[in-house]
């Protein structure tokens, strides 16, 4: 769905991020904007390579990501302002964690201690399991993920996953792929916070109400981008996952959207309970919209746009260079030019 051009111009389909998109925000007529029209089969995009080329998540050190995350904050603030968008950041109670070793334990808290078996992990050992068990046996068998399995087995398996899991003691071959299935979203379901995180789940939310689609996924890049990295490297993950699963629909008969609707769910967690009955139908769709979109663009939305790229060297010259002017003081100034910007839009 996405492919690398050289010339930004004439081209409605580019993906431009050499311009901050808040700045293409303000200045794209409405006109040019798709209207929000769910379609079958979602666009091409080609990615600008631009004057820095293209750099991904993994090219960037802990360092330098740290910075694009809050970059990237100040930037989808502007790009929702202008949208006129609330950017909600809930700061409600999560989950207390459990006893337990696997199921109900936080992402950072699995990665660390999974750590110490394989050091480079970033996705937890259990979820890469479950994702295995899957892929061997059952990428092919009809209706995998809508279909859970025996509750009471899932159950079971929970239970023996807990005590021999990390002792080796597990055999997967014994699990049906449809009971791994129900794994997948029990472990989801279980998390202390959502996977989308407990701060960040409304303005994910609230991506599902931008119009145009160039502009849900320049939000949803912003998004992932300033995820924590076990929860952005998890649902990298679990969208290559859900790719593998649609590619053989035609045997299990489980398209994207098929896909997208039955994991959006377990994704979307936290909505709140004000309003839950009024409108939930809509609210499914825009949601397993949302879960389609990340999970046919995810190459795109894990590129790190150029214009933070740019900031960020412009960062690390400074603290080469010794210049006082403090890497903080420079992420105010940015935001007071973003709020300079708004002023004078206004």
């Amino acid at each position: 769905a996405v492919t690398e051009c050289l010339n930004p111009l004439g081209n409605s389909n580019i993906f431009n991020t050499e311009v901050a998109y808040s700045e293409q925000a303000a200045v794209r007529p409405k006109e040019e904007r798709d209207g929000g029209k769910e379609m079958e089969s979602l666009p091409e995009f080609q990615l600008h390579k631009g004057r820095l080329g293209v750099t991904r998540v993994p090219d960037l050190s802990p360092t330098d990501l740290k910075q694009v995350s809050a970059l990237g904050l100040i930037e989808l603030t502007a790009l929702f302002d202008i949208l006129d968008l609330e950017l909600k950041r809930n700061k409600g109670p999560k989950r207390k964690s459990t006893e337990s070793r696997l199921f109900g334990v936080g992402l950072d808290t699995l990665v660390e201690q999974d750590q110490k078996f394989i050091g480079n992990t970033r996705v937890p050992l259990i979820l890469q399991a479950i994702f295995m068990c899957i892929e061997k046996r059952g990428l092919e068998i009809q209706g995998i993920l809508r279909i859970s399995g025996s509750q009471t087995r899932i159950k079971n398996l929970q239970q023996r996953l807990e005590k021999g899991f990390y002792d080796g003691l597990f055999c997967w071959d014994e699990v049906h792929p449809h009971d791994a299935s129900g794994l997948l979203k029990l472990f989801l379901r279980e998390l202390p916070t959502p996977l989308l995180t407990t701060q960040y789940l409304p303005a994910f939310t609230a991506v599902q109400n931008i119009p145009d689609l160039k502009q849900r996924l320049q939000a949803l890049n912003l998004l992932i981008l300033i995820l924590p990295e076990p929860n952005r490297s998890t649902l990298k993950a679990l969208l290559e996952f859900l790719l593998k699963v649609t590619s053989r629909k035609e045997k299990n008969l489980m398209s994207l959207w098929n896909v997208s609707a039955i994991l959006a769910p377990n994704l979307f967690l936290y909505l709140g309970g004000k309003n839950l009955d009024r409108g939930e139908k809509q609210l499914a769709e825009g949601t397993a919209g949302l879960v389609k979109a990340m999970t046919t663009y995810q190459d795109l939305l894990w590129t790190v746009p150029n214009f933070l790229v740019s900031q960020v060297r412009k960062l690390n010259e400074n603290r080469t260079k010794r210049h006082p002017f403090p890497d903080h003081k420079l992420l105010n100034f940015l935001r007071r030019i973003h709020n300079d910007k708004e002023r004078s839009e206004r």
